[in-house]
C-alpha cells in the first residue's frame, strides 16, 4: 500500500507544481496587457490645490517605480499606493485607498498647504508649511507674493523636501504665520522677523514694524493681539498710519 502511495504523491506534486507554474504563467500575461497596467488615468485623488502640480499623479507613479511595475489585480496594490502618496512631499496623509476593480484606485489624500517662505540670504526663499516641512520650491514661483516670508532664521533645512526644517525656531513662525493668514491680506502684512531671543516682529508691505513679542501657540493672547492690530487698521485707516509708541503689541 505504502509503495503505491509512494508514486501517487509525487505525481500530485508534480501536477500541483505544473498548476503553480501555470498560473505564474497566466498571471505574467495578465500583467502586462494594458488593460491590466496601472498608470495615471486609472487612479483618481482628492480634488489638488491650484499649488500641487497637475501631472502629481503621473510624478508620483514614476518615483515610485509603479509606472512599470503597478498591476491592477494586485492584492497589495493598495498599500504599494498608499507608501507611495505618503513619499511625495505634498502629502501630508493618506487617508485612504480605495479599489475600484477593475478600473483602478481612488486615493483620498491630505496636502500639505504652503503657508509661509523662509529666507536663507543668499539662497533665496523656501516654502514650508505650518509644521515647518519643507515643501518643492519649484511649483511656488508664482506664489511668491502670496506667502507671508519669515526672516531671521539662520539655520538651513537639516534634509530633503518633504522633512522637517529641523530648527523649533522655523516651526514656531510657521505657526505665528498660520494664526496671521486670516489677517494677514487686509492689514497688508508680509513679513515675521525673529529678533533677539524669542521675540517676533511682524511687518507690513511697505515696511512698517510692529512688535509682536514671544509667541506661543494656544497662548490666548493670540487674538487679543490680532484684535489690538485689527483695531490699530481700523483707527488709523493702515497700520503704516499707527504712530511708534502704538506698535508695541507684548505690553
Amino acid at each position: 500500500m505504502a509503495r503505491t502511495l509512494i508514486p501517487l504523491v509525487f505525481v500530485l506534486a508534480f501536477f500541483a507544481g505544473l498548476g503553480v507554474l501555470g498560473w505564474y504563467f497566466v498571471a505574467e500575461v495578465i500583467r502586462n496587457k494594458p488593460e491590466y497596467r496601472l498608470n495615471a488615468d486609472r487612479i483618481t485623488v482628492s480634488p489638488l490645490p491650484d499649488w500641487v502640480p497637475e501631472q502629481f499623479v503621473e510624478e508620483v507613479l514614476r518615483t515610485s517605480g509603479l509606472n512599470h511595475t503597478g498591476f491592477l489585480l494586485d492584492k497589495t496594490l493598495p498599500q504599494k499606493l498608499a507608501e507611495a502618496f505618503i513619499a511625495h512631499p505634498w502629502v501630508e496623509r493618506v487617508e485612504q485607498v480605495i479599489p475600484r476593480h477593475p478600473s483602478g484606485a481612488e486615493v483620498r489624500l491630505i496636502y500639505r498647504v504652503p503657508i509661509a517662505l523662509v529666507e536663507i540670504p543668499g539662497r533665496g526663499n523656501v516654502p514650508v508649511d505650518r509644521n515647518g516641512i519643507v515643501l518643492p520650491s519649484d511649483y511656488l514661483s508664482d506664489w511668491q507674493g502670496e506667502h507671508l516670508l519669515i526672516q531671521g532664521i539662520r539655520t538651513l533645512p537639516l534634509g530633503s523636501v518633504g522633512t522637517p526644517w529641523g530648527d523649533p525656531l522655523v516651526q514656531t513662525a510657521t505657526q505665528l504665520a498660520e494664526a496671521l493668514t486670516e489677517i494677514a491680506e487686509p492689514l497688508h502684512l508680509a513679513r515675521i522677523v525673529l529678533l533677539a531671543g524669542t521675540a517676533w516682529q511682524v511687518q507690513t508691505a511697505a515696511g512698517t514694524e510692529i512688535h509682536w513679542g514671544v509667541f506661543v501657540p494656544n497662548d490666548p493672547s493670540i487674538e487679543t493681539k490680532k484684535k489690538r492690530l485689527r483695531d490699530l487698521h481700523d483707527q488709523f485707516r493702515s497700520l503704516d498710519n499707527v504712530p511708534e509708541s502704538f506698535r508695541d503689541l507684548s505690553r
